[in-house]
């Protein structure tokens, strides 16, 4: 999916300044954990965080390195799985999961997270889900009658962490952004959605996106994302980490 998932609108500048905020209380070393193609590790090395971008796909990183020598950034870009991490012992500062939890093995990364981050780490985890807006509400119907999926265990997922890796994760923040796109930037950010794009067979594909096309209306991408921030627990670490 590496040669569409460009595709995909930028994060909310306010939910990367978020991310930095909550990164700086702990320190400059901080891990993006399934780096995708740069989303967050990218704009957070524009901040001046020192940041090692781990992502499994070899040709999304190749686009992520690619794109951190155009801007000039220093990214370590890192091939590797979030549940065998190649990081030393208490290297990290801050760990970041975005969009990318339901792709991982709980347990595995929790003991993982535990074991790279430094006494007082912290640990955020960004979920995103398609937004209540008409056009999505239009386009979900046709997604689900197209390619019925099981639900995402993120709360599942979010326990095992918690409690393997000692962290204690406070208030949730959210955020939303609503891009206009046109219909062929629509079906390439489609294509990049792993049960979608990549499920489908061409002729499945050229008939979701007939009926895709035929919804009245600008189309417009819009998400929701949740943002879950925690630090470690322990001695010197048992205040909670604030979310304002």
């Amino acid at each position: 999916m590496a040669d569409v998932y460009d595709a995909r609108p930028a994060y909310p500048v306010e939910l990367i300044d978020a991310l930095a905020e909550l990164a700086a209380g702990h320190g400059r070393r901080v891990v993006d954990l399934g780096a995708g193609i740069g989303h967050v590790a990218l704009p957070l090395a524009q901040r001046g965080f020192a940041v090692t971008a781990v992502e499994p796909a070899q040709a999304m990183l190749d686009r992520l390195r690619a794109e951190a020598h155009k801007r000039r950034l220093s990214v370590e870009a890192v091939h590797a799985t979030a549940e065998a991490l190649p990081l030393g012992d208490a290297s990290l500062d801050f760990v970041v999961v975005a969009d990318a939890l339901h792709f991982l093995d709980a347990e595995l990364v929790g003991h993982e997270v535990a074991r790279v981050l430094a006494p007082r780490g912290g640990l955020v985890v960004v979920t995103c889900e398609l937004a209540k807006t008409p056009f999505m509400q239009s386009l979900l119907e046709i997604i689900e009658e197209a390619v019925p999926r099981r639900p995402r265990k993120v709360d599942h997922n979010l326990v095992q962490i918690s409690a393997i890796a000692g962290i204690c994760f406070a208030r949730e923040r959210h955020f939303h952004d609503e891009t206009p796109v046109d219909s062929d930037r629509l079906e390439r950010i489609l294509r990049s959605i792993s049960f979608i794009g990549p499920a489908m067979n061409p002729a499945r594909f050229a008939a979701f996106r007939a009926r895709i096309r035929a919804l009245p209306g600008q189309p417009a991408w819009a998400r929701t994302f949740t943002l879950r921030a925690g630090r470690r627990k322990g001695k010197g670490s048992r205040k909670r980490l604030s979310v304002r």
